[in-house]
């Protein structure tokens, strides 16, 4: 029997197109929701608008953010991401994980990630390292690569973000390191983006319909 994969998970580096591929599945399936790993790192980064010290630094501000956040609990940011599917289902249908403890909480927690399967589609941005695909392969999701060319790569990344934070933009930093052998190996699905965007949308659709999201 085909497994039913409870979401999606993007992986990939900087500059790759994680927000840009999670567009893509959104606007092909409605009932979609994007949920991006770093976001508590990227509401960090906007005191760069308002402190110069911090302008042009604001990867860095991400990146020590990450950092920081692990030291206290290394799943912390993929709790954060469950908690918030966990609580839009939760008063609907009832679901009380406190108290339950190991395999019990493993069990309860899968049966309501395949409720919330049948409501929405959730696409998960920002996957960037082992723990993080470990994390998510036990809770059911599709682990999704995306890979760029390095010239491509730059190129974005100074489209978006500007000559100055890319050049700032560390791919070394802890929290980069890890993603090329995840896209390399540990992926069930990769997708190329070095073309235009009518091909990634294409490359979504196809693995979309693959997988019977």
């Amino acid at each position: 029997m085909e497994q039913l994969f409870n979401g999606v998970v993007i992986f990939g580096g900087m500059g790759a197109g994680k927000d840009t591929l999670a567009e893509q599945f959104k606007s092909l399936r409605k009932n979609s929701e994007v949920y991006n790993i770093g976001i508590l790192c990227r509401e960090m980064m906007k005191v760069s608008k308002i402190n110069p010290m911090w302008q042009g630094r604001e990867r860095y501000i991400g990146q020590t953010v990450a950092d920081k956040l692990r030291e206290l609990d290394i799943n912390i940011m993929c709790d954060y991401i469950l908690a918030l599917i966990y609580e839009k289902y939760q008063s609907k249908y009832g679901w009380d994980n406190r108290g339950l403890e190991d395999e019990a909480y493993k069990k309860a927690l899968l049966e309501q990630l395949a409720v919330a399967r049948n409501e929405e589609l959730s696409i998960i941005v920002g996957g960037r390292t082992l723990t993080d695909v470990h994390y998510w392969k036990t809770k059911g999701y599709l682990i999704v690569g995306v890979k760029v060319s390095e010239g491509v790569r730059e190129k974005r990344l100074e489209a978006r973000d500007g000559a100055a934070i890319a050049r700032n933009s560390s791919s070394a930093h802890n929290t980069e390191s890890e993603t090329p052998y995840i896209v390399n190996n540990l992926c069930d699905e990769v997708i190329l983006n070095d073309g235009t965007l009518e091909d990634l949308r294409n490359a979504a659709e196809d693995l979309l319909v693959k997988y019977s999201f």
